[in-house]
């Protein structure tokens, strides 16, 4: 079923999280992985990524602070850090847009190097 506005690039499928049709160019993976939310100015949170796609993720935020339009997301797990912006925001969980991805297994610079050392701090 094609629905108008809809390209063949988008799969349709049902979503609970969204309460109807999914039109996602990408498929959602439900994950439960702690992060680390890192701001700008150094501030760090905890998070919990809930599903992600190619595109983005969908994070629990606990507490009532609200998060910035933008700051980076350090996957605890994967080693992945992403540089997101906020695409919605319906307390405790936001969905962001990734900007930018870092692999922390591999060397980086600037940015990349700091989200590692922090990474590394947190683990131990």
């Amino acid at each position: 079923m094609s629905l108008p506005g809809t390209t063949s690039a988008t799969t349709e499928r049902w979503s609970r999280a969204s309460g109807g049709l999914e039109r996602r160019a990408n498929p959602r993976e439900q994950v439960l992985l702690p992060a680390l939310i890192v701001e700008a100015d150094g501030r760090r949170r905890p998070c919990v990524i809930i599903d992600r796609s190619l595109g983005g993720l969908r994070l629990s935020v606990p507490g009532e602070e609200a998060a910035s339009l933008s700051f980076c997301v350090l996957d605890l797990v994967t080693g992945m850090a992403r540089d997101v912006e906020v695409a919605w925001s319906r307390a405790p969980e936001i969905g962001v847009r990734i900007v930018r991805t870092y692999d922390l297994d591999q060397p980086q610079d600037d940015l990349g190097e700091t989200l590692r050392q922090i990474r590394i701090s947190v683990l131990g």
